[in-house]
């Protein structure tokens, strides 16, 4: 029997099941339908390449939930980057201690890192999102943000040499902090 034959006969069963749920999920047809080729695909690849689960009920419908909660995610952000630049409601002082730290931090770390250590720690990208975003791969946003923290957590052992002058970026990194919009903090690339 060929991986097909065996996949369809694995999953059939609860097909039925599986389209009311991601329906149930979705709350459109048209979600739903994304959501349910979304699943049985993913299902198919782990079918493919890593041993069956025994309990295939669950397991497609715990493909299926995760899926949603990351096309919910997704959406949010999408919907947050697309709203116009609103008008500047922080304070001056606000605006000072922002701009102070993301000097500080950029006298001592690379465009790169900054930009992937904001959108991680302070917008709360998934490591996935930061990835796709930056165009890099998932074990490098873990490698610059290990590298990042360790330095901040030995901050205190940097000397700053001569005071560089301030990069441009700055600004706009601290535009994205105060506006609480992380399509700035990307610029051209967002």
């Amino acid at each position: 029997m060929d991986a097909s034959s065996a996949y369809e006969a694995w999953v059939n069963p609860h097909m039925l099941e599986l389209e009311k749920y991601c329906s149930y999920l979705a709350g459109s047809k048209w979600d739903a339908e994304d959501l349910l080729q979304d699943t049985l695909l993913k299902a198919f690849v782990y079918f493919v390449k890593v041993e069956p689960e025994a309990n295939m009920k669950a397991f497609v419908f715990r493909i299926a939930r995760n899926l949603w909660i990351d096309e919910c995610r997704k959406r949010r952000r999408k919907r947050t980057a697309l709203l116009e630049m609103p008008e500047a409601v922080y304070t001056d002082s606000d605006y000072a201690e922002i701009r102070g730290s993301l000097e500080w931090l950029a006298e001592r770390f690379s465009q790169r890192s900054i930009e992937m250590w904001l959108l991680a720690r302070y917008f709360g990208y998934t490591l996935q999102e930061v990835a796709d975003t930056m165009d890099v791969t998932v074990p490098t946003v873990k490698s610059v943000l290990f590298r990042t923290r360790a330095m901040l957590r030995q901050r205190r052992e940097l000397q700053a040499c001569q005071s560089p002058p301030i990069r441009q970026e700055v600004e706009r990194w601290s535009r994205a902090v105060l506006l609480d919009l992380p399509c700035c903090l990307l610029g051209d690339r967002g």
